[in-house]
């Protein structure tokens, strides 16, 4: 019948979009570097992540909020590397959490770095799991490429800096990029 093919046929174009997104995401993690330095307020960063999430978060019923009071504070770096590694934790923190949860993300200066927190109040992960997260291909999620995280460690590495994790089961995650600071002028 027409609407079982209707069906085959939307799955094949979804397990496609799958493909495609893993294919992106293997050569970005290939690359290893980030093309294309500039200057931008970390306001601005935070601004366009709140632009993304905020109806998807609402529409999953899910608090997001940006708790930032770095206003005035310049990075320098690739802003759409950046903006694609604080998208894949936001992904991961959203995911983790039930209805009603809760994912921050929040900044930080702490001297010459500049601190990005995804912080949720999900289901936490246990320390088998927390050891492997930032291994290429390593997933806990079905639809999951295993790429998202060890691209933002790329990603964070790539701007001098780093990307930590603290997760206790049951309680929630939260993950920490690290970015060396330039000063505002």
């Amino acid at each position: 019948p027409e609407a079982s093919r209707v069906s085959i046929a939307q799955k094949t174009v979804g397990r496609l979009k799958h493909l495609e997104r893993l294919i992106q995401d293997t050569l970005l993690f290939a690359r290893g570097e980030v093309l294309g330095r500039e200057t931008f307020p970390v306001a601005d960063l935070l601004a366009e992540i709140g632009h993304t999430f905020e109806p998807l978060t609402r529409s999953r019923t899910v608090e997001f909020s940006i708790d930032s009071q770095e206003h005035d504070v310049l990075l320098t770096g690739n802003r759409k590397a950046l903006v694609g590694a604080l998208t894949n934790l936001i992904e991961n923190a959203v995911q983790a959490v039930e209805a009603g949860g809760r994912v921050v993300l929040a900044s930080q200066r702490s001297g010459e770095q500049l601190l990005l927190t995804v912080r949720d109040n999900g289901r936490g992960m246990p320390a088998a799991v927390v050891e492997r997260l930032f291994e290429p291909f390593f997933t806990t999620r079905s639809d999951g490429t295993g790429l998202g995280l060890a691209i933002a460690r790329g990603v964070a590495r790539a701007h001098g800096g780093s990307i930590d994790v603290r997760s206790v089961p049951g309680t929630g995650t939260e993950f920490v990029i690290s970015l060396p600071l330039v000063e505002s002028t």
